[in-house]
């Protein structure tokens, strides 16, 4: 048997998990683990015949040693030189016991104030891990994994949430005179909301005045409400695929008439990156720290979508 047949079979006998199964387990989500391959080279995960991604177990590893990095305050631009140069964090053998990350220690110690509903406690552990890691990180390493193991409707995941917006909405609410304006619009209703304002926090990080609007008005508002701000950029957010009609006649007619910039943040995405693309309109990516950097580059006219 030659060397290539012996690849193919040792790599049919790994097991092997889809992308939600490698997010549930390391707790980031899969736009950005999609954006550390394209965009990053970090990972290189095996394809099916019909193009899924599949992801074994020293990938899993990586991830875990990605974000531990990220989370010491590294940029995700120069991890994969620090990782592939054998530093200490290199993943470990799968054989090795499992060791907690600082990642999973965070929120360990989140979930820990949640099980008292000690809101003191909790709020606390908010501002240290903010301390110690960039808000992106914190938020996909940390806060939205907790936030979402949480069984929704009980009280621990209504405390944690209401945390979260409140936090998030005071980050968004920060204005300064002079700074330009950009309007995000939540397409995905009360159930997205958090994601939403994560997104919209991000983008406020680029130095811009930012407003949030939680639900989609009716086009004619919509169109005033950006003329009225003065806004130089619209965000439309959606973790999911929009529908057809909404990209063929809304966003053609946003595309038309706004005279600022226009863009999609989310999911939706990396769902949808060819029919974005043919409606003209910018995609900014999913929650992650590039989403600072897109802002500027879209504000200053030097994105490339």
């Amino acid at each position: 048997m030659n060397e290539a047949a012996d690849g193919e079979q040792s790599i049919a006998l790994e097991t092997l998990y889809p992308i939600r199964e490698v997010s549930r387990l390391t707790g980031v989500n899969p736009i950005t683990l999609r954006a550390w391959e394209r965009r990053y080279g970090l990972l290189v995960p095996h394809r099916t015949d019909s193009g899924h991604r599949l992801y074994s177990q020293r990938d899993i590893e990586r991830v875990r040693t990605i974000t531990n990095w990220i989370a010491k305050g590294v940029a995700v631009s120069k991890v994969a030189s620090i990782i592939d140069r054998g530093g200490l964090d290199a993943p470990r053998p799968a054989a090795t016991p499992e060791v907690p990350t600082v990642l999973d220690q965070w929120q360990s110690s989140l979930e820990d104030a949640l099980g008292a509903f000690d809101l003191t406690l909790l709020e606390r552990r908010y501002e240290q891990l903010l301390a110690v890691m960039p808000l992106a990180s914190a938020l996909t390493g940390v806060l939205l994994p907790v936030l979402r193991r949480q069984r929704r409707g009980t009280s621990e995941s209504l405390l944690l949430d209401g945390v979260l917006r409140g936090r998030l909405l005071q980050r968004c609410a920060h204005r300064e005179e002079g700074r330009p304006s950009v309007l995000l619009v939540n397409l995905q209703g009360a159930e997205g909301e958090v994601e939403a304002l994560a997104t919209a926090a991000l983008i406020a990080d680029a130095q811009v005045n930012l407003g949030f609007l939680p639900a989609l008005p009716e086009l004619p508002s919509l169109l005033l409400a950006a003329e009225q701000s003065g806004c130089k950029l619209l965000v439309m957010f959606s973790e999911g695929p929009l529908e057809t009609a909404f990209l063929q006649r809304q966003l053609s007619a946003l595309n038309q008439h706004l005279e600022c910039e226009l863009a999609v943040a989310g999911g939706c995405c990396a769902l949808q990156t060819d029919a974005l693309a043919a409606a003209g309109v910018h995609c900014m990516g999913g929650l992650g720290q590039e989403l600072c950097a897109s802002t500027r580059l879209l504000l200053a006219g030097q994105f490339d979508s």
